[in-house]
């Protein structure tokens, strides 16, 4: 077996619950989106995983159910929680320098922060959390065609930013 399933095959060995087997498992990939969706809010995102983590033990879990997809929409609904009580503040001023990965990184989570918000879940959920845009589409509860059109927007949008820099 690879490592990944290896939390969901000890968890059933051990009767825990799947959601807390997944959330244990996809927990990486979980807090880099909350930190995408959230940028240096580390608190924020650290309250958000508190709360996923608490739904996916008390959510009901279907055997074929895509337990990534149901986890990072329960992600997004958390970090747009938490998003909506942080204060508005721009990324650019008191950059480090430009070569820098902290400059490159908060750079990122400018241009990602310029995004409209259903178009930045979309991109954080496609390129940081790997999905496909079905799988987006499945996360954020709209249909299939929306998915695409946001994900291909934002990241219209972040290139466009880019060739401007």
């Amino acid at each position: 077996m690879t490592t990944r399933g290896n939390a969901l095959a000890a968890g059933e060995r051990t009767g825990e619950p799947r959601g807390i087997a997944a959330f244990r498992e996809h927990g990486p990939v979980l807090g880099s989106v909350c930190m995408a969706l959230l940028g240096e809010a580390a608190a924020a995102a650290e309250r958000a995983l508190e709360r996923v983590a608490a739904e996916a033990g008390s959510a009901r879990f279907e055997a074929s159910e895509d337990l990534l997809v149901r986890l990072l929409g329960m992600a997004r609904v958390a970090c747009s929680n938490q998003l909506s009580k942080l204060p508005i503040r721009s990324m650019s001023a008191g950059l480090a320098p430009a070569s820098s990965p902290e400059a490159e990184a908060a750079l990122a989570r400018s241009g990602l922060g310029r995004l409209k918000p259903t178009e930045r879940e979309a991109v954080v959920l496609h390129v940081v959390g790997g999905l496909d845009a079905a799988q987006v589409a499945n996360a954020c509860g709209i249909d299939l065609t929306t998915a695409r059109t946001r994900i291909a927007r934002g990241v219209s949008q972040l290139v466009e930013q880019e060739k401007q820099r």
